[in-house]
């Protein structure tokens, strides 16, 4: 199936109807013609039921995608892993709970993939301490970080070169996004988690005679209780709000559970670029740096980004939960301003994409006659404004929904 769905798309880019789409084309040029001399552009609009190209333009040139690669990270995940993949954040302790309140083992803190536990959770997580009659702590606290790697700096896990996009440092253990670690000196995120769980511990009345340490859990832990979500929770929030610190957290995500490795960068870019031949790609210049798109090492042509899209649209599983996590133009996420008129409003489902000099757009979205399109739109400039080029990608896509 895989190789029959390649070879299609492969068709696709290469195969154009010129009769039908000739006037479509020549009102899209007359868009394009107002961008300044100079900037660089990939544009590819195909016809998502037919698979017939409706306007091509440099389609696999090479550019930087911005926050479009969130497109690569996402898709890629959630067909590798499902929506209904469970990510948690557990709280397990070692040895055993004496008649007098005494654990005479450590309690552990331990990451398996949700980046969305909170400082509440933490506070409950004490609760649960206390349910089960502990009051002393004769071992240490313990935070397991082992899920992913220790890079946790930007240019650790990106490279030298990306420091004017800091991110949070990127932990496998995560309390709310780690935040409070933003400008701090510290040597281990788990370690300073763990910290904050024993001064909270201690607050509480339980004494802990250990210290606050980072290491891995024993397989013959006990379970007190586990914060999970689903894959599809977190892949929301990635595209919709395009969060940069929870894109670069699913790229690890998806090397440690699809390999059962430690997480890291590196890996999970092989497994993305291998999903990306999945879809029947042309890859020749696509380079992919990180999971976010803050990266300006990142090269990806329309031809790619829409290869994605029409792989997931002709996969009945993911559709419907890749459609979820989209923006919605007039309606939400970093499209709730554009494409507010009658027909443009809630009509496209897509990501955007942001840097100095790169605006990108891609999406689904329906015409007035009912038929379905995908499109992407990128920008590379140097001169004019970035609400100029958003405003082009809109002029293109409204017209294209008015006219078929």
């Amino acid at each position: 199936m895989k190789i029959y769905l390649q070879f299609l798309i492969l068709i696709l880019f290469v195969t154009v109807s010129h009769g039908q789409y000739s006037e479509v084309r020549g009102g899209i040029n007359e868009i394009i013609a107002k961008v300044p001399a100079g900037s660089d552009y990939s544009i590819l609009i195909i016809d998502a039921e037919t698979m017939d190209t409706v306007y091509t333009r440099a389609h696999r040139l090479p550019l930087i995608p911005a926050s479009n690669t969130k497109v690569v990270t996402s898709a890629a995940a959630l067909h590798l892993l499902g929506g209904d993949y469970l990510l948690a954040t557990e709280l397990r302790y070692s040895g055993r709970v004496d008649n007098s309140g005494t654990l005479n083992g450590s309690i552990y803190l331990r990451a398996q993939g949700n980046p969305f536990f909170t400082s509440k959770d933490l506070e409950n997580f004490v609760s649960r301490v206390k349910q089960q009659g502990i009051k002393v702590i004769d071992g240490d606290v313990v935070g397991d970080d082992t899920y992913f790697d220790e890079q946790y700096e930007r240019s650790q896990y990106v490279g030298a070169g990306e420091g004017d996009y800091e991110t949070y440092p990127l932990s496998a253990l995560v309390v709310d996004k780690n935040t409070f670690l933003s400008g701090k000196k510290f040597t281990s995120p788990p370690v300073a988690i763990a910290q904050r769980f024993k001064q909270l511990l201690v607050n509480a009345g339980i004494v802990v005679r250990g210290e606050a340490v980072s290491g891995e859990t024993p397989g013959n832990s006990t379970l007190i209780k586990s914060v999970e979500i689903k894959l599809s929770d977190l892949l929301k929030t990635v595209n919709k709000r395009s969060d940069n610190f929870l894109a670069e957290y699913t790229m690890k995500l998806i090397s440690a559970a699809v390999n059962g490795e430690r997480g890291s960068t590196k890996n999970g870019i092989k497994l993305c670029m291998a999903f990306l031949n999945d879809c029947g790609a042309y890859l020749k210049g696509t380079t992919l740096a990180d999971g976010s798109g803050l990266s300006r090492r990142n090269y990806i042509p329309t031809g790619v980004i829409v290869s994605i899209y029409q792989y997931i649209y002709s996969n009945i599983v993911f559709r419907s939960q890749f459609y979820s996590t989209l923006s919605i133009s007039g309606v939400d996420g970093t499209l709730r301003g554009r494409m507010q008129d009658a027909n443009g409003e809630n009509n496209l489902h897509g990501k955007t994409g942001t840097l100095r000099g790169v605006i990108t757009l891609s999406g689904y979205f329906k015409t007035k006659k009912g038929r379905d399109l995908i499109g992407a739109v990128f920008f590379n400039f140097s001169a004019g404004y970035p609400d100029f080029y958003r405003g082009v990608q809109d002029q293109i896509f409204e017209y294209l929904i008015n006219s078929l």
